[in-house]
């Protein structure tokens, strides 16, 4: 039963605050370009009891956090496993699959039984029990870190045969890890306790991982009815965290159970139900995205609860005891992933900088290879606090290193699909205008008498544009980030596009990647996944849509839409970029602004703030003022020239 005392509920308390500023805390390293999972795990080794010992070296009642995190993650693995999207992918991810997993074990299980006279906890037993902790290590050394892998490649928006390649890899690896796991824990428990080698334990491992791969697809239809009932995504999260949560409760309920009533534990395996169960949902539901969006959503939150506990439950005493053997052991399992990655990639006649980059997504671990860990020291007392020690050594390792290289070579092969930092306002207000219809032709009429520098550019060869001599056109053969430079597109301050759906995310996409441009608008007639729109930070309209919210804003407030509008004689809004250093936190009252504007908000990080005569102005606010064009011009410049 799950009950706490004050003492606990307050350890509860303080890690979730300990939590929030990790999650806040962690965004530094990320500036530095360091993963934000790396920034966890350094915050929870600052807050944890061997630093600053914000919370106890004890941390047995947040296990919960531990098993909710991994069951999330598992189902997160699941989810990234979508046929229609990997098919084309599959023979290169399993030929890559097999050389990991046979060539990693084979020369792990081999090097560390070389090196068992150096390791403390081998040095001084028997062959037989050297032999079983050697394969326990390399079935460990096998399991990657899909939260790492997923938490990257989110980050860097990465696409491309690499990363999908990696990713499926790291996924099925960590299936047929958790199998492997199943049959080398029964094979070690017979070698170190001196029993006999039992065919039926074998049959009863393999009949515990079928029933697991069979509850996962009963997790499945669990979740997908929980999809059925519309609810909001707060509430969802929570619901599927619970039932994640439940599959280890099962697991932990199922071996007390089959050890009281058959005499023997029988072991589900929670994390594969995890991965089958969203693996349902992702391939044989209708509910993918749903699952995808929570996901990406939330995923933050609980990697940030996940990281944050492995730092603070990471004893840094004993790490410094065992420092040594742990780079050992590190470079170890690092020798073995690059050989085998190699031969993968020999097989698969990769180019050469591929081949050379294919170890590179294999080093993190962390979720799956603390679980076994953790059921290895729980289950082998003899030696089980040093394997934790040193083996959770070896994870901190290769998650801090890891993650940075994995980074850097998915930006090395080009597929890392970041926003651009080039960037630089030029004073100007320049407007690319994607796109020449009618529409397109009349925002451009209408921001040209506003003052703004407006091109037309079009892929069009034959088009007519004796309808807008006024307005420059650059007729390109095709929109590509070559034939962009060519027409001077940096300028751009924002852009405009009139094209279907397909086009314009993919030129979206392409000014997102290589310019940065702050304001990018695409006007759709009819549209679908608008979230992936807002991802990459671009505007959506839908002409009907926006035409019935403008009828609406008349009606509840006609003066104040009539004003946003410009409609009122001499009255006119803008967005202006704080950019003068003078007036970098002075308030609103002391920018002595001309008599009549109205300063109507102010947006600072993508929130809107709405302002006062006290408000502090910040380099980068966007201030939202109406007034006439002359007023507008005064406040442009106290705010953006110095």
């Amino acid at each position: 039963m799950f009950e706490l005392s004050i003492g606990e509920i307050k350890i509860i308390a303080a890690f979730a605050i300990i939590v929030t500023a990790s999650s806040r805390l962690a965004l530094i390293f990320q500036k530095i370009k360091l993963p934000l999972i790396t920034g966890f795990i350094i915050v929870g080794v600052i807050a944890g009891s061997s630093l600053l010992k914000m919370l106890p070296s004890d941390l047995d009642k947040l296990k919960f956090v531990d098993d909710i995190a991994l069951a999330f993650i598992a189902m997160a693995s699941g989810a990234e496993i979508y046929l229609k999207e990997v098919r084309d992918k599959m023979r290169d991810i399993g030929i890559m699959t097999a050389a990991q997993f046979f060539i990693s074990f084979i020369f792990s299980f081999f090097l560390v039984m070389l090196l068992a006279s150096s390791i403390p906890f081998m040095a001084n037993v028997t062959q037989s029990v050297k032999i079983a902790i050697s394969i326990l290590i390399a079935t460990i050394f096998i399991a990657r870190s899909p939260a790492s892998a997923i938490a990257i490649i989110n980050e860097l928006r990465a696409k491309g045969p690499f990363t999908k390649i990696a990713l499926g890899v790291t996924i099925l690896k960590d299936i047929f890890v958790i199998i492997l796991f199943a049959a080398t824990f029964s094979i070690a428990g017979v070698l170190i306790n001196g029993g006999h080698f039992d065919f039926i334990e074998i049959v009863i491992v393999f009949v515990a991982v079928l029933a697991s791969i069979g509850l996962g697809w009963v997790y499945g239809k669990i979740l997908e009815i929980n999809f059925r009932i519309n609810k909001p995504d707060w509430l969802n999260i929570i619901v599927i965290l619970l039932i994640g949560w439940s599959m280890f409760g099962l697991s932990d309920f199922f071996a007390i159970f089959s050890e009281h009533k058959l005499g023997t534990k029988i072991h589900l395996e929670a994390l594969l139900i995890g991965i089958v169960a969203s693996f349902y949902i992702t391939n044989y539901s209708k509910y993918r995205l749903n699952l995808q969006k929570l996901i990406e959503d939330y995923g933050a939150y609980v990697y940030a609860a996940f990281f944050t506990l492995i730092g603070a439950t990471l004893s840094v005493e004993v790490l410094l005891d065992y420092w040594a053997i742990a780079f050992l052991l590190f470079g170890v399992r690092l020798l073995a992933v690059v050989i085998a990655s190699f031969t993968g990639s020999l097989i698969l006649k990769d180019d050469k900088k591929k081949a050379l980059l294919s170890w590179t997504p294999y080093i993190t671990q962390a979720g799956v290879s603390l679980g076994l860990i953790t059921l290895v020291s729980a289950n082998f007392k003899s030696f089980g606090t040093e394997f934790e020690a040193i083996l959770i050594g070896v994870i901190v390792i290769n998650q801090f290193i890891g993650p940075p290289l994995m980074k850097w070579a998915i930006i090395n092969v080009g597929e890392a699909h970041t926003k651009s930092t080039g960037y630089e306002f030029d004073y100007q207000r320049d407007v690319f205008i994607f796109g020449i219809g009618g529409k397109a032709i009349m925002l451009a009429r209408t921001l040209k008498e506003q003052g703004y520098n407006v091109v037309i550019v079009t892929d069009l060869q034959e088009v007519d544009t004796s309808s807008c001599q006024a307005i420059p056109i650059k007729k390109i053969e095709k929109i590509t980030y070559e034939n962009l430079e060519e027409i001077n597109f940096k300028t751009a301050d924002s852009v405009v596009i009139f094209r279907n759906e397909k086009d314009a995310y993919e030129i979206s996409e392409l000014i997102y990647e290589k310019y940065g441009t702050p304001n990018v608008i695409v006007v759709l007639d009819k549209h679908g996944d608008l979230e992936r729109f807002k991802k990459i930070n671009v505007i959506v309209v839908a002409p009907t849509g926006a035409l019935i919210m403008l009828l609406a804003d008349f009606v509840k407030s006609p003066q104040a839409t009539s004003m946003l509008l410009g409609m009122q004689e001499k009255r006119e809004t803008a967005d202006i970029e704080v950019l003068a250093r003078d007036v970098h936190n002075k308030s609103l009252r002391d920018l002595q602004l001309p008599l009549g504007v109205l300063v109507l908000s102010i947006t600072r990080h993508r929130e809107v703030l709405l302002p006062h005569g006290y408000t502090l102005i910040r380099l980068h606010d966007i201030v939202t003022v109406v007034g006439s064009l002359d007023q507008i011009e005064q406040i442009r410049t106290k705010l953006q020239y110095n």
